[in-house]
């Protein structure tokens, strides 16, 4: 795991010495060794390593290959092994080294079979022309700027801003957008003519100019079709074992963190097999001792019980559980993170409820964690939706034998089903937008979510953008769940990945998410729907997967866990700290335009006595205010210079 930068000019007389200087500047990251650079007349290129395999500790990046071309390489790949033997290197070569030599035998249209987690950098002085690509589901996006002059990159928005070259002036359309969670081209980013190379993606530059193409996607039109369900449960089995085992390619045994649900429980259960008997430490955030908490309908607080259990199946399996009496101290000031990310991070508060698994995991040595995050869309997604697709495509038999079982099994009304995930989603955006509008007067619909003004977002175009995408700024329903998955881990997941690579730069930990291995999520988005929802049981694949490996009380759980559960404790202890910054923001010229202050200010007035009633107010409280609070924070910092 590395950071880098890099620019490219076109002319001599291009590379100010400012611009040179600044690429061997010492990288704003935990645990990083210091930069090394490699430069020639038109060209600054920079790496500091973070020893996360046991192959970095090999790694003298920036490298040359015998063409003379260099090589920057950030992250690992999956099966170096099989590589080092198809190209003949060395047993021990480092990963950058094998992927310059894959590149000069296969050459970039072949991008796609190059299997791991990983950004890389090809510049080619003979031809002078830069290649940057990151593979397919990585975890590690990189930011790019470009003018006639030259291309500047890196692998963090801070360390792209460490260039004097590169301009950080705020896009009020990409920072709303980004305030109200919704995407459009994943490339933007809350910079103007900053950009981003999502995974998939590989960008070609020259003096003629910027080329971006996509050499691999989710494609919600591939379909998988096995013999019998049966099939299907050993199919994902040996996948997800596949994907778990790619991830733990570490100098030392990755953690985990561990929820009581069955996306990182997967994930232990497979890696503690593995692994066995070696121990794996997990990590658990739970509420403080004698913490009183507000009770919520089809959810539960604490974790452990289910933890435990796990851990009486799996005798190496080592729990840790960790938690905080008060707020992280990024909540009530996130400069680290933004210097770190260079760029708001929305949910500082859950990252911040985080910290103590985090300040655990790094006390015990892991520079790797193990997450679930993606399961939701990929083994254990519910199948809700397939219920639209079956009304969708026609399939009124499958529909009707499923829709009564589904309701059974949610204890839910036959109507309130069909209404919910079939009747709903079929609607219009305009009219769904309408209907909104006739409930909530003239507000946008995108205000909903955000405490943004609605004559904000007319003026910088946020509800006409989503307009022409067909997005009614609520949410993006949709009755075909193949498209709506695949718009989530190809454009909506680019936003978590910049928040997981702010993580890295702060905590100096590799987060790395099996869910979203490649292969297993092309097999869970190909297959059909129905394998989802059998029996109208939700989860169904993921909990017939993990039959006889997770307890059966964890396997038959329906409720959801709650992460930070004690929110109105910890946000109530940042109550004055955020009426103060209501009050500064009002200074602040584009979070003043952009944010409904008085509705913030109305928020804090009108507090509830305590979280039994907070909790019809959860929403407002625990996410739209923070949110607010933190997008006024980074903006305010943003145009005090980034310092």
């Amino acid at each position: 795991m590395s950071e880098f930068r890099g620019h490219i000019a076109y002319t001599a007389e291009a590379l100010t010495a400012q611009d040179r200087a600044r690429a061997g500047a010492a990288f704003l990251g935990a645990g990083l060794t210091k930069p090394r650079v490699w430069r020639d007349d038109i060209a600054a290129l920079a790496l500091a390593q973070r020893v996360v395999t046991t192959e970095d500790r090999t790694e003298r990046q920036p490298i040359a290959d015998p063409a003379g071309r260099v090589v920057l390489f950030d992250g690992y790949l999956f099966d170096p092994a099989a590589l080092i033997a198809d190209l003949r290197l060395h047993p021990q070569t480092p990963d950058s080294e094998v992927v310059a030599a894959w590149l000069d035998r296969y050459g970039f249209d072949a991008l796609h079979r190059l299997q791991g987690d990983f950004a890389c950098v090809l510049w080619d002085p003979h031809v002078r022309r830069l290649h940057l690509f990151v593979a397919p589901m990585a975890m590690r996006p990189v930011y790019w700027y470009a003018r006639p002059a030259g291309i500047w990159f890196a692998t963090t928005l801070g360390a792209l801003h460490q260039f004097p070259g590169v301009p950080q002036q705020l896009d009020p359309l990409q920072l709303a957008r980004y305030f109200t969670t919704t995407v459009g081209d994943p490339a933007d980013t809350v910079y103007k003519d900053i950009r981003l190379i999502a995974p998939g993606v590989h960008v070609i530059a020259n003096e003629k100019g910027v080329q971006e193409r996509t050499f691999w996607w989710l494609d919600p039109r591939r379909r998988v079709k096995l013999k019998s369900s049966g099939d299907y449960v050993e199919a994902a089995r040996a996948l997800l074992d596949q994907a778990v085992r790619r991830s733990l390619r570490a100098a030392d045994t990755p953690g985990l963190t561990l929820s009581g649900g069955l996306d990182s429980a997967a994930v232990a259960a497979s890696a503690a097999r593995i692994l066995a008997p070696s121990p794996l430490h997990s990590y658990t955030v739970e509420p403080p001792p004698g913490q009183t908490l507000a009770a919520r309908r089809g959810w539960y607080d604490r974790e452990r019980p289910h933890v435990d259990a796990l851990a009486a199946r799996y005798s190496n399996l080592q729990p840790h559980y960790c938690h905080s009496d008060d707020p992280a101290a990024i909540e009530s000031d996130p400069t680290p993170f933004f210097v770190a990310g260079g760029r708001p991070v929305i949910n500082i508060n859950h990252i911040g409820w985080f910290e103590p698994a985090y300040r655990a995991a790094q006390r015990n040595g892991h520079s790797v964690l193990l997450t679930g995050q993606s399961g939701n869309l990929t083994l254990s997604y519910t199948g809700l939706r397939g219920l639209a697709d079956l009304a969708r495509t026609g399939r009124f038999d499958k529909l009707a034998r499923l829709l009564p079982q589904v309701a059974r099994y949610r204890k839910n009304t036959l109507w309130g089903t069909l209404k919910g995930e079939v009747l709903i989603p079929a609607l219009p955006t305009k009219l769904r937008a309408a209907l909104w509008r006739w409930r909530h007067g003239d507000a946008a619909p995108s205000t909903k979510f955000a405490a943004i003004r609605s004559e904000f977002a007319a003026e910088v175009g946020l509800d006409a953008a989503l307009a022409a995408e067909g997005d009614d700024g609520l949410y993006f329903y949709g009755t075909d769940s193949r498209k709506l998955i695949a718009h989530h881990l190809n454009a909506q997941r680019v936003r978590t990945l910049e928040i997981v690579r702010t993580v890295r730069a702060y905590y100096g930990l590799e987060l790395r998410d099996p869910l979203a291995d490649p292969d297993l999520a092309e097999f869970c988005l190909a297959i059909p729907r129905d394998q989802y929802l059998l029996g109208g049981v939700q989860r169904s694949l993921a909990r017939r997967v993990l039959a006889g490996h997770l307890p059966d009380a964890l396997l038959a759980e329906r409720g959801f866990g709650r992460q930070n559960p004690e929110w109105f404790a910890r946000i109530g202890a940042q109550r004055e700290s955020f009426a103060a910054e209501i009050e500064r923001l009002a200074h602040v010229p584009l979070a003043a335009e952009m944010l409904d202050l008085p509705r913030l200010k109305q928020l804090l007035d009108t507090w509830p006595q305590d979280a039994a009633a907070a909790e019809a107010r959860r929403f407002e409280l625990a996410t739209l205010l923070p949110r607010a609070i933190q997008t006024g924070r980074f903006i305010r910092w943003s145009e005090r210079g980034n310092h």
